[in-house]
């Protein structure tokens, strides 16, 4: 990645690939370090490397994938390079659904916004989210619903502030889980938190790894006159995630 700050989110970050594709029964996966000394690369010397890596037989692409300095390694390119090193490659169609073309960018506005229904549904699954449990201000505890606050990987996508019905994993278990993404504005908060009530759970999480799966929104986040106030709104969160995930 030579420019993190102008790259968009990511939807799912590389330890998330790597744990999906690991559940589909891929045996191995090489992680290439896109850097400078890549980039530079012509497509004929990538190739090569990978040749001179791998018993490459078959090469799946994109219908618009290139590779190499310039975008020169088109798909052209690869056909006649496989034929001459006999690789058979084979590029994948726009992936449809009701008739729209399927792209990245149309799912992160959809997660941007809050809309992990139909974010959902374009991605075939939930939208979900790993990390770490951090030590948090223990505001919900406080309000009788302790909550997990889990740690935010450097350019993943985060949902739009709000409350969300979801589950939390941890290893093999699943919990359902009331999810908050926001800034606590009851509290005069500032820095942007996500934060997860898991439902009939009394356990210590602090530093365990756990993903959070979004399901459906809620509602969108709001600031309350008082912690009395909003401390009923979490009550009636909790019973509106109880009815959505079913007991």
């Amino acid at each position: 990645m030579l420019d993190p700050d102008h790259c968009p989110k990511s939807i799912t970050t590389l330890d998330e690939k790597l744990r999906l594709l690991d559940a589909l029964g891929v045996d191995d996966a090489i992680v290439l370090l896109f850097n400078r000394e890549l980039a530079s690369l012509t497509a004929a010397d990538f190739m090569q490397r990978l040749l001179d890596s791998m018993d490459l037989r078959l090469l799946v692409t994109g219908h618009d994938f290139a590779l190499g300095r310039g975008r020169e390694g088109d798909l052209h390119w690869l056909t006649r390079f496989g034929s001459e090193h006999g690789i058979e490659v084979v590029a994948l169609q726009p992936l449809e659904l009701d008739g729209q073309e399927l792209h990245s960018s149309e799912i992160r506005r959809l997660v941007t916004l809050g809309d992990v229904d139909q974010a959902n549904r374009l991605l075939g699954r939930e939208f979900s989210m790993q990390g770490i449990v951090e030590h948090g201000h223990e505001i919900g505890r406080g309000l009788g619903f302790p909550t997990l606050n889990l740690s935010v990987a450097p350019n993943k996508l985060v949902p739009g502030p709000g409350v969300y019905a979801g589950r939390a994993r941890i290893g093999q278990e699943s919990f359902k889980a009331a999810i908050g993404v926001g800034y606590r504005p009851t509290f005069g908060g500032t820095d942007l938190t996500v934060e997860a009530y898991l439902l009939d759970v009394d356990r210590d999480l602090y530093q365990q790894r756990v993903e959070l799966a979004f399901t459906a929104r809620l509602r969108d986040e709001v600031k309350f006159a008082s912690p009395e106030q909003l401390a009923e709104q979490m009550r009636q969160d909790v019973e509106a995630t109880r009815r959505l995930l079913g007991e």
